[in-house]
């Protein structure tokens, strides 16, 4: 191993006049299979002397392209960022392990120590955690400051993998991101072990990830501890009442706080403005939206965080959509004490649909919760995409064919078996099917799982836009399709939530929505299912995740 002069090293990263500098290759959708397809990157890490950040999002690197990398890496052990997001594109899960091991074990030999280390949206799953285990136990990582790991399908034994990485010796992080992750309960929990023994915290995200309020509960336990606290954003997990109570503990010093289709209800939502009455003055971002809450406990949130002197000139953004705000008084009333901040329009049914709060919601989430969790391994090892979970594919044969093996692993090589007319062939498989909503559910799913691969492949673009035509022929032939077409496909859009708990999104969503951007002004296209996703995506925009936000503002048609 070569041997380095810490303290000079020490000196020149803490010099005032510092230039950041590194090499950027972000973007260029350069396929990286061996040395050669490297050596440009390698090059460039070659001369450049202050190597402080690599960044090489939007490539994909095979295992020997990751190792001539790393080599070039061994000689820089000022290197502090790296941003490796998106990189893995297409390749099969058995090359990310060593690829990242490989990278690991260069910046180890190094004696470099990281600031910032992003591996969002490479869906390597657990065994992607396994071959990143090293670096994170090292010294590489023991001043890391920000560890991003949004949308990697990790699932709870990930999670669990994570955690004992990170626990390996006490950590200073800033910045924890690990949205659309599957962690549920039991992974929140081991995260959150982690948590209590740090203080340093100041921004955690972790949306869409299955976690009920057992989980909350523990995080908020562990956040009690990191007084820095200052952004948490828990968007579409299910804090209930019971986490809000538990949530509302640790509110005292937040500015951000995004706690979105959360189903809070109203009895969460006062729960969390008994909180901001003792203690809102920090507080600049508020996001409650979609919550089924009523007009009273809406009226009691706003209260309590314009309760303060500066309340209102502090706030530069409350959400409230989604919920029942009660008739033009009532939104008068809100609009008036938030000002220029509030984002204000009424969600779906009844005020009185959302008043009552009955502690049932709980139950059944607990006891899904644990028929969930006994499979949960098996699917965290088998899923390839955003949320590692199970398709549900309710009324198709799950026989052994190419179709059959497509529609449970939807990736672009299964997809490559069912020939030049996969369309057809998908849809022949798919017309066994005698029950309405079920031939529907199928069609739909079927439809957004090749949708969901368009970006990786043309070929897939081709089969999706094949597939929405068909869809629209054979929902059309059913009693009652056009409710039934309309709710299944906002649920696989991800725009209103499934009543089925066994149902999750599974496709690649930005994908999901450039195909449809392409197809939904087609005269096949019924218009009033047009007019309902358009009306819904406008409602639900803020609170989408920004890949999908920012593909959906591609497609005028959506807007």
């Amino acid at each position: 191993m070569t041997s380095f002069d810490l303290n000079a090293i020490t000196q020149a990263l803490n010099d005032p006049k510092r230039v950041t500098s590194g090499v950027d290759f972000s973007g260029k959708s350069l396929k990286l299979d061996n040395n050669n397809d490297a050596q440009p990157i390698v090059d460039a890490i070659n001369k450049c002397p202050d190597l402080q950040y690599l960044t090489l999002t939007g490539n994909t690197l095979g295992v020997s392209a990751a190792e001539a990398i790393a080599k070039a890496l061994e000689h820089h052990p000022e290197f502090t960022i790296a941003r490796f997001s998106d990189m893995f594109t297409g390749r099969m899960k058995t090359e990310i392990p060593p690829a990242l091991k490989a990278l690991g074990d260069g910046m180890i030999t190094a004696g470099a120590r990281l600031q910032v280390l992003d591996l969002s949206d490479n869906a390597f799953g657990p065994i992607g955690v396994e071959g990143l285990a090293k670096l994170l136990e090292s010294e590489v990582c023991s001043e890391l400051q920000e560890l991003r790991l949004n949308n990697n399908g990790l699932g709870i034994t990930g999670g669990k993998l994570l955690a004992k990485a990170l626990s390996s010796k006490p950590r200073k992080l800033k910045v924890f991101i690990a949205g659309r992750n599957r962690l549920e309960n039991d992974g929140a929990k081991a995260l959150a072990a982690v948590f209590k023994n740090m203080d340093t915290l100041e921004e955690v995200a972790m949306p869409q990830n299955g976690i009920y309020h057992v989980g909350i509960s523990a995080l908020s336990d562990a956040f009690k501890n990191n007084p820095n606290l200052a952004i948490l954003n828990l968007n579409d997990n299910t804090i209930g009442a019971k986490g809000a109570e538990a949530i509302a503990a640790v509110l005292h010093n937040l500015k951000t706080i995004n706690f979105g289709d959360c189903l809070l209800k109203s009895k969460g939502a006062k729960a969390l403005a008994t909180a901001f009455r003792e203690s809102s003055q920090a507080l600049v971002s508020l996001d409650l939206s979609h919550n089924e809450i009523g007009k009273e406990a809406c009226m009691e949130v706003v209260n309590a965080i314009t309760s303060f002197p500066d309340g209102a000139d502090r706030l530069s953004r409350v959400v409230l959509a989604g919920n029942s705000l009660g008739n033009a008084v009532h939104k008068k009333t809100m609009k008036d004490k938030l000002g220029s901040c509030a984002e204000l329009s009424d969600g779906e049914g009844s005020d009185d649909d959302y008043v009552s709060d009955s502690g049932e919601e709980d139950e059944q989430s607990d006891e899904s919760q644990n028929s969930e969790n006994e499979d949960d391994t098996q699917s965290d090892i088998m899923s390839e995409n955003i949320k590692n979970i199970s398709q549900d594919t309710s009324g198709v044969e799950e026989i052994d064919t190419e179709v059959g093996k497509f529609l449970r692993e939807p990736t672009v090589d299964n997809l490559k078996t069912l020939g030049t007319n996969a369309a057809d062939v998908i849809d022949t498989h798919l017309q066994v099917i005698k029950e309405p909503s079920e031939l529907i559910q199928a069609y739909v799913d079927a439809t957004l799982c090749v949708s969901g691969l368009s970006e990786r492949s043309q070929e897939a673009a081709v089969v999706a836009c094949r597939l929405y035509p068909l869809l629209m022929k054979r929902a059309g032939q059913q009693h009652a399709a056009a409710w039934l077409l309309a709710n299944t496909m906002l649920k696989g859009l991800g725009l209103i939530k499934a009543e089925n708990k066994e149902y999750k999104i599974r496709w690649h969503l930005p994908s999901c929505y450039r195909t449809l951007g392409a197809v939904v002004t087609q005269s096949y296209f019924p218009t009033a299912l047009r007019d309902t996703i358009q009306f819904f995506v406008k409602s639900k925009l803020p609170t989408l995740p920004t890949d999908v936000a920012e593909e959906i503002r591609k497609h005028p048609c959506f807007t």
